[in-house]
């Protein structure tokens, strides 16, 4: 059963979902991407928090700062000051599970799997196993990148239902209509600043980020992605940037469009995600 979480920490109060499983199966920490909350691995029919859970695993999904009920950010946002107040909410998390789940896990997706990445390159106080960043790169199409820096810097943003469609879902046949509306209750308001960060500041710190991350990653773009320009090439580049990671392991999802998690070929990959969980955690 998914259960609603509120963590203290030092730098601000952080909220998410949690699902319980077996002793000895790492703990799984979710962290999604810009204008989502917690709730975008719950969302009906396509639940990495259920697959997970079936599976055994224990697994938390976090509200980043300024989203559901999770503290904003004091100052400017960045993924950096995300990145610090998550490994703090991690840090707590730890507290709970120490004794039971040999190490953490981080999955995030697109501006949250960015987040994941900023994570793994700094210092924490609790085990980190491995990485799984999805839907994110540096090669963003020149008329996302004109989008976003036409859009005033300090403004929080909606996206509509049909911008939703345009640049996070695939084509019609790759995902059921009424997804769109399931996944409505993990939609938020984004701060431009995320969008501004996404396709300025990341893509010139991404390199050294990556070079300093030393545990296995697994990384995936769709085929059919709006918001990143994806190419066999393109992939293979980014993943070769883990240079300090003991494995690496990318792929290009055929079929799925940004949300990844919400196609009709989520299941398949919620089931590559969690082999990697395991690999990491039996390693």
């Amino acid at each position: 059963m998914v259960n609603p979480i509120s963590l203290s920490t030092p730098l601000g109060t952080v909220t998410g979902i949690e699902e319980r499983g077996d002793a000895g199966s790492p703990l799984l920490v979710c962290i999604p991407g810009g204008s989502y909350n917690s709730h975008y691995f719950d969302v009906k029919g396509h639940s990495l928090l259920a697959a997970a859970h079936d599976e055994g695993f224990s697994v938390v999904a976090l509200d980043r700062p300024g989203y559901q009920g999770s503290d904003p950010l004091q100052g400017d946002v960045t993924f950096a000051k995300n990145a610090e107040v998550l490994d703090a909410a991690v840090a707590e998390l730890w507290k709970q599970y120490a004794d039971t789940a040999p190490g953490v896990v981080l999955i995030g997706h697109s501006m949250g799997g960015a987040i994941a990445i900023h994570m793994g390159a700094q210092p924490h106080s609790w085990p980190l196993l491995g990485i799984s960043a999805t839907s994110i790169h540096t090669d963003a199409p020149e008329q996302v990148t004109q989008a976003w820096n036409s859009i005033p810097a300090d403004a929080t943003i909606p996206f509509s239902k049909e911008q939703r469609i345009q640049f996070m879902y695939g084509p019609q046949d790759t995902y059921d209509a009424s997804v769109v509306d399931d996944a409505e209750v993990s939609t938020d308001l984004i701060p431009v600043a995320e969008l501004l960060e996404v396709v300025g500041r990341w893509t010139t710190d991404f390199s050294g980020l990556a070079s300093a991350v030393t545990v296995p990653v697994h990384y995936a773009l769709a085929e059919h992605e709006q918001l990143w320009i994806s190419t066999d090439e393109g992939v293979k580049q980014f993943a070769e940037a883990f240079t300090a990671s003991p494995s690496v392991n990318p792929e290009r999802v055929i079929g799925s469009g940004h949300n990844l998690d919400h196609h009709h070929d989520s299941a398949a990959f919620h089931a590559r995600q969690l082999a990697f969980a395991r690999t990491v955690s039996a390693a």
